[in-house]
């Protein structure tokens, strides 16, 4: 009788221990991380730590989801459904100065001017032209500043003189195509579409403004945010997963080439040749890097000067956030 009940108290912790090992591998909730983002170069960390295995060797699954505006995919963090991404800082400081504190900026992954340009129709080759017409582009993200200051910078007023569209990201180039609006302004891989349509001029670019003159920046740099209370619940976990994240940028750094074959056709649709173009172009920041950027000699000097323009000039915030209450750099192992 004791050998039969030692046998069944024996099978049923097995069962115990069992269940408990399954529930406890890498792809338990607590590892499973949704990272969210766009077709833009930028994301190329997150798409080559998952195609090269770099996160699942720091014991998480990664899942990859398309939002293709900044907010958007701000608005995923901040309600959770989402734990990490990139996009335009624009859109950041936007959602700090109306008071959502439900996230923490990480770092600033890489500098890339040069790849937004607003993109008039056939028969129009000048700002001047532009009067009366429509623009269309995702309102909220680095092309809106883009193109408020090209049509400033050109004597055009932004409220008065032209009409502004808000589009999807990804149907800019297609409404333009359409001649539903007069001109259009967006970042790769939808730029080089407007720019091949038949007639299409570039008027300006994101380096013909102030902030480029300034900076040497986008006007909306690509920055990194985490989800507050995800970091919060597990700082080592958090941790870890920004090693593997810097990990896979240093990999797509020095294997700029590999990097493009991996993601050309699954992450985004576009000529090998041109992303491998336009990707030359990119200069990558490492986690040692953020020592440096994440600083008023840094980036946080064009963030004040972003700032003053949204608030004072452009009156889109209703005020001007202290950003350096959500920048978190304790969670990057230097």
């Amino acid at each position: 009788m004791k050998t039969w009940l030692f046998r069944i108290t024996f099978v049923c912790f097995f069962i115990i221990f069992l269940f408990f090992s399954i529930s406890c591998t890498d792809k338990s909730p607590s590892n499973q991380v949704i990272v969210v983002g766009s077709q833009w170069y930028g994301h190329i960390p997150v798409w080559i730590g998952i195609e090269k295995g770099i996160f699942k060797k720091y014991g998480f699954d990664v899942k990859w989801q398309f939002i293709g505006k900044s907010m958007d995919r701000l608005n995923a963090i901040s309600s959770g459904d989402a734990h990490f991404a990139s996009l335009g800082e624009i859109a950041m400081l936007s959602a700090m100065a109306h008071g959502n504190t439900r996230f923490y900026w990480v770092g600033n992954q890489d500098i890339a001017p040069g790849f937004e340009g607003l993109v008039a129709k056939e028969g129009i080759t000048s700002f001047e032209q532009l009067k009366g017409k429509k623009i269309g582009f995702p309102f909220g993200a680095s092309v809106d500043i883009t193109c408020r200051l090209l049509l400033k910078q050109h004597g055009l007023d932004p409220k008065k003189d032209v009409r502004l569209v808000n589009l999807e990201v990804g149907d800019v180039p297609s409404v333009f195509q359409t001649g539903r609006i007069d001109a259009a302004i967006i970042w790769e891989p939808g730029f080089s579409q407007l720019v091949s349509i038949d007639g299409a001029t570039v008027l300006g670019m994101d380096t013909d403004t102030e902030v480029y003159k300034k900076f040497g920046t986008m006007t909306g740099p690509d920055v990194l945010i985490i989800n507050k209370a995800w970091s919060d619940e597990d700082r080592l976990r958090a941790k870890r997963f920004m090693k593997a994240y810097f990990e896979s940028l240093e990999w797509v750094d020095y294997n700029p080439e590999e990097a493009v074959k991996l993601i050309q056709g699954k992450y985004i649709n576009q000529d090998l040749s041109l992303i491998q173009k336009n990707i030359e172009k990119f200069i990558w920041h490492d986690i040692e890097d953020q020592r440096r950027i994440m600083t008023d000699n840094g980036i946080f000097g064009q963030a004040d000067y972003i700032i003053r323009i949204l608030h004072e000039d452009m009156k889109v915030i209703p005020n001007k956030p202290d950003f350096r209450k959500w920048v978190n750099l304790d969670i990057l192992s230097f």
